[in-house]
């Protein structure tokens, strides 16, 4: 009997780190959840360390070790320049010695998680956003990702930011009136009497800022629906600067005539797919202007069951994620059993 063999893909973000193991007939295993591993906002040292203690638990979930791992799929944030590649190719290699692997952009596992197709393109809005696309020939262009200084906008912290200026203006009188105003100086548990004191605190606290990624995002999103015209502004701008950014690399690859696939991936297109539309759909209109073709779908897996598929065709298997084939019914089947925490799950509220 030939051996069994194993495979692995682990997805590796600013807030979180996600491994999936699994075998060649596409049964999940096991995973493993650790901390943010985006080497450009914590550092290599720990960044390896949250990717190697997800893998173990994964790992240690499965009954298996990383000597029975055929080959193993690292997607993680952060790769963006060759300059980086580099960084966490030799990091990898010193943290995992001997194991087979490949490193990926975490945009690549995303748009595996949501699609069988070998070409097509990905959006990710979660802490930051990010589009890629690939052509039938296999031509690839992705953005640097790396931030509005650098040409992208939008994500949970774009989105926090834009709660805390309109908020403070809705406040000072200089901008329209908006039910974040109330919402926002509520959000936070330090309980601040006044935007007095909540303009000191930001000024004073970084860490409050970043805190308020995790905070204010949702309130946009409950208050659009609401029917507040700002926050409802604040989607829609957001919608159509990552659907512009995806219209781009698609043209860039030369599939803007074409029929294609579109995945959108990451926690606050999650989130829009739960509580309002208009993020979604605004980046439909404005991705459609340009590439009328696309077919635009968000996945019902985590990013890092792609990273696992795309481990899984490395060693020449081939796995589908959706249809009757025997692999996509054992793959849908082994990941509703592995409770992984519900608000890790796409479509459901993202509070890591």
């Amino acid at each position: 009997m030939s051996k069994k063999r194993y495979y692995a893909g682990i997805d590796g973000g600013a807030t979180k780190t996600l491994a999936i193991c699994g075998d060649e007939a596409g049964n999940i295993l096991g995973y493993g959840l650790g901390g943010p591993s985006n080497y450009q906002n914590v550092g290599a040292a720990s960044a390896m360390h949250a990717v190697a203690g997800s893998l173990a638990k994964a790992l240690r979930r499965a009954s298996l070790k990383n000597s029975d791992l055929d080959f193993t799929v690292f997607a993680l944030s952060g790769a963006d320049l060759p300059s980086d590649f580099q960084l966490l190719q030799e990091k990898l290699a010193e943290k995992f010695p001997g194991l087979s692997f490949k490193l990926v952009n975490d945009s690549w596992a995303a748009f595996r998680a949501g699609t069988d197709a070998v070409y097509g393109a990905v959006s990710i809005c979660g802490t930051g956003t990010n589009a890629a696309a690939r052509n039938r020939a296999g031509k690839s262009v992705a953005l640097r990702s790396l931030g509005y200084d650098c040409g992208n906008w939008g994500g949970s912290a774009d989105l926090a930011r834009e709660a805390l200026h309109y908020a403070f203006r809705s406040e000072e009188g200089t901008g329209p009136k908006s039910g974040l105003e109330e919402r926002v100086l509520s959000a936070f548990p330090e309980e601040f009497a006044s935007y007095d004191e909540l303009a000191e605190a930001l000024r004073d606290d970084l860490s409050l800022k970043i805190r308020s990624y995790f905070l204010l995002p949702i309130l946009v999103f409950e208050l659009a629906t609401e029917g507040d015209a700002v926050a409802q502004d604040i989607l829609i701008r957001l919608g159509t600067a990552t659907g512009g950014d995806c219209a781009a690399v698609i043209r860039a690859v030369g599939m803007e005539r074409e029929r294609c696939d579109v995945v959108l991936g990451g926690g606050i297109y999650a989130a829009a797919r739960q509580h309002n539309p208009l993020l979604i759909d605004s980046f439909t209109l404005t991705l459609h202007r340009t590439v009328p073709g696309a077919w635009v779908s968000l996945p019902d897996f985590e990013p890092a069951v792609g990273a696992y598929l795309l481990a899984a065709e490395q060693g020449g298997e081939k796995i589908c994620r959706e249809g009757d084939a025997p692999t996509a019914r054992r793959l849908a089947q082994s990941y509703s059993r592995l409770e992984i925490p519900v608000h890790l799950r796409p479509g459901l509220e993202q509070d890591e």
